[in-house]
């Protein structure tokens, strides 16, 4: 009989995949290295390998979401050269069940903790930036694309706060692609 029970080896990319997972569903406050660690099957000294305590994890992890998020955004928005086309489809990806969309309203209840304030307010401010460039992209003057950028950008706010307070009731995917249309229409010139 063969001993199938190997040590597993997790790098600190498995980590903080397993932290976002928390974060989405839970919040920051949520994250117990012990129970992640259970998750992964591990024990927690598997954890003191990669990183040194509880917010060096939680911290890496927001990082990492950061910096998918940028990923998503520059494959399927900054990909399409149109600007009319590239802000359709902003509110279309708006509307799809992503991971990056709960985490991104998770960590608006957790943002006192200066940390996750920082990341939020830096993934915020490039979104709004990419907002705008779009808006003055379709011939909105800087001023005009900024305010558009700052509405468009509080729909989207708004719509993924009332999507939680419903506990996911509004995770009908064809209404959503509607709805999303529509607001794509209402704050998009034709």
């Amino acid at each position: 009989m063969k001993n199938n029970s190997k040590k597993k080896s997790l790098n600190p990319a498995d980590w903080e995949v397993a932290t976002l997972e928390v974060i989405a569903h839970q919040g920051v406050s949520a994250v117990a290295v012990e129970n992640i660690a259970k998750e992964l099957g591990v024990t927690k000294g598997s954890f003191y390998w990669h990183f040194s305590n509880r917010k060096d994890l939680i911290i890496a992890a927001l990082k990492r979401w950061q910096k998918d998020d940028k990923a998503v955004i520059k494959e399927k928005i900054w990909s399409i050269p149109d600007a009319h086309e590239r802000l359709k489809a902003w509110f279309l990806l708006s509307a799809q069940p992503l991971q990056s969309h709960l985490i991104y309203a998770t960590l608006l209840a957790d943002r006192q903790h200066e940390f996750v304030a920082k990341v939020l307010k830096e993934v915020t401010f490039e979104r709004l930036s990419y907002l705008q460039q779009s808006f003055q992209g379709i011939g909105y003057d800087e001023a005009r694309a900024k305010q558009q950028a700052l509405l468009s950008y509080s729909v989207y706010v708004g719509y993924l706060h009332m999507a939680k307070t419903m506990h996911g009731k509004f995770q009908d995917t064809e209404n959503i692609e509607s709805y999303a249309q529509y607001v794509a229409t209402q704050l998009i010139p034709a």
